[in-house]
């Protein structure tokens, strides 16, 4: 998922990350509590709630990705995650990707350093925004990077 798909996806593979193998998450929007508070996030509002209002708050804060970073029950291993964000997005900031990953690191180093095996990276596109105006070349070059990366932990092959 792709900026609101990558809050979905992020929402989604919290809840139930025994259902995923891999999760991609382009440009998602992590922060639920602060994306009001970069370039033109006070526009998605009326969209998401505002999370200075307390009632608002409330909602925000059971779903917001940045906030609720759990490991699986039992052991179970965090699916393997790539992350995608660019340096000049101005959309979604990157700020959001950069402290989930970070979050998702600690966690797993503090609780689940001795079982995780699946990998969690980060990819970070340079001289790049929310993905409009892309050149061709950095279109692929991502493109490559997924599909190789869901190609290497779902141990899938071509043909």
């Amino acid at each position: 998922g792709g900026s609101n798909g990558g809050l979905l996806v992020a929402a989604c593979s919290q809840q139930r990350p025994d259902l995923y193998g891999a999760v991609l998450n382009r440009v998602g929007v992590m922060d639920m509590l602060r994306f009001h508070k970069f370039t033109v996030g006070s526009a998605w509002i009326p969209e998401y709630g505002d999370p200075d209002v307390a009632e608002h708050f409330k909602f925000i804060y059971k779903y917001s990705p940045l906030h609720n970073l759990r490991m699986p029950a039992d052991k179970g291993q965090w699916p393997a995650t790539m992350l995608m964000t660019a340096d000049h997005d101005d959309r979604v900031v990157p700020s959001h990707s950069l402290k989930y990953m970070a979050t998702l690191y600690n966690m797993v180093a503090a609780e689940a350093k001795a079982y995780q095996k699946n990998p969690l990276i980060m990819r970070v596109e340079v001289r790049a925004g929310h993905g409009a105006g892309k050149p061709t070349s950095k279109i692929i070059a991502e493109i490559v990077d997924m599909y190789s990366f869901l190609q290497r932990v779902l141990k899938m092959t071509w043909f």
